[in-house]
């Protein structure tokens, strides 16, 4: 009754205000998590969303007032202007503190053609929410976009209460299309023989498989278990007519406030133990390997190289931590620095992707290699997703362990970096580690 009488409140509240050219705000009490009203996107118009659970940071779109879309062939630089010029409008309300913002993302390789199931989502865009619920630890409400009628607002956000049917159906998910073992084999092969032939140092192979569901799948459902099981991880839905892509990222590409910047350099795998003591072993393992420890490093130097003519003071540690999921482990490395003047988030999403962690070293030969090797579009698979407000800071992660759903299909993506000695067995069993996340979740 509490939760009924919280958003009765909040919906009479934003109904009352005034139309305005200008944004709007109206502040959350400290007790209403934007998160609890979300669930079901799809249904409740949910058009992007991003999320950090553990850090308590939730972003919900609803609607789109303003879509911003990059050119084919363009990146995020592409779309700096019209971020600019969309929200460069005033302020008003009971939350004065809240930012107003766009979120979206970008293809992996803005110059490939889109197949399927990308159609809808093109070489990249940037949403302007109707209306955007905000959690953010500090200013916590929702934004109304300019010239959006209040009580249509009120509308957009009492839809998102409509709760899932606890016993609605849920879904038997079987492989529609699986993973084609034999060409990854053959792949994995092919490109350790290069690398320890010195024709580039890493490319990253990555696979599909297509699943099909005996009923619509319910991305609020997958998006809640996502949300409970990696609550460290970068959760995000992309959503473009009926189809959408969402995942849970371990990966942040790069996160800039107040002229801080942060980056990741996350590469290098191994399964996860199934007792503490042999997850320590594993772990262990893990930081002594020669093969995992030279493409981590990779990753980080190349990352360092690029940030350096927009940052000072840059830093990172001599050695990568572990980054613990639930059924995997990474190393891991935290990127520090200060940027110039000048130097926005977008600017810096372009300067750094793709990464070697989802590419591979040099970029341009490891791109060669994997339109060589896959016989699909990642489309926005290892892009960046993320979002920007006015200030041009933002937050951008990698869009791994992600999925396309659309009715009752899913797409799933995932991929590992191959080195010199990597066995074609072993990265076959750890590419299939990193389809559980969103399997799982999606048959929920």
């Amino acid at each position: 009754m509490a939760e009924e009488h919280q958003t009765a409140e909040l919906l009479a509240r934003i109904a009352s205000l005034p139309r305005s050219h200008e944004f709007q705000s109206v502040a959350l009490t400290p007790d209403c998590d934007p998160r609890r009203l979300l669930t079901d996107p799809v249904a409740a118009g949910v058009v992007a969303s991003y999320e950090r659970p553990e850090r308590g940071l939730a972003l919900v779109g609803i609607g789109t007032a303003e879509r911003i879309e990059a050119p084919p062939g363009g990146g995020p630089a592409s779309v700096r202007e019209a971020m600019r010029r969309v929200l460069d409008r005033g302020l008003s309300g009971d939350a004065p503190g809240l930012r107003p913002r766009l979120l979206g993302g970008f293809r992996f390789n803005p110059e490939g053609n889109t197949g399927s199931p990308w159609a809808p989502f093109g070489a990249g865009w940037l949403t302007l929410p109707r209306v955007l619920l905000v959690l953010d630890g500090e200013s916590n409400g929702v934004v109304i976009a300019p010239g959006v009628d209040p009580a249509e607002a009120a509308a957009l956000v009492r839809r998102t209460t409509v709760p899932i049917a606890a016993d609605g159906p849920r879904p038997s998910l079987e492989v529609e299309r699986p993973i084609n073992r034999s060409r990854w084999l053959d792949s994995v092969a092919r490109i350790a023989e290069e690398v320890r032939e010195g024709a580039y140092e890493k490319a990253v192979l990555a696979c599909t498989q297509v699943l099909h569901a005996t009923a619509p799948i319910s991305v609020g459902r997958a998006l809640a278990r996502l949300r409970a099981g990696y609550p460290d991880c970068h959760l995000f839905t992309m959503t473009s007519g009926d189809t959408t892509f969402m995942g849970a990222s371990p990966e942040l590409l790069v996160g800039l406030s107040g002229g801080q910047v942060r980056a990741l350099g996350l590469a290098g795998s191994l399964r996860r133990g199934e007792t503490p003591e042999e997850d320590e072993r594993l772990g262990a393992e893990l930081l002594g390997s020669a093969k995992d420890r030279i493409e981590h490093e990779t990753v980080v130097r190349a990352i360092r190289e690029r940030l350096a003519p927009a940052t000072d003071d840059l830093h990172a540690p001599n050695a990568p931590r572990l980054r613990k999921l639930p059924n995997i482990q990474h190393l891991s490395t935290d990127i520090t620095g200060r940027v110039r003047a000048g130097v926005d988030i977008l600017d810096l999403v372009q300067r750094l992707h793709p990464t070697p962690a989802v590419c591979g070293w040099p970029a341009d030969v490891a791109r060669a290699v994997i339109t060589r090797h896959e016989d699909f579009d990642r489309g926005w698979y290892a892009g960046p997703v993320g979002w920007v407000d006015g200030a041009g800071d933002g937050e951008f992660a990698v869009a791994l362990r992600s999925a396309v759903v659309q009715g009752d299909h899913a797409w799933l993506f995932a991929g590992n970096g191959i080195m010199g000695d990597s066995e074609p067995a072993a990265e076959l069993a750890e590419v299939q580690l990193k389809f559980r996340p969103l399997s799982e979740a999606l048959a929920s």
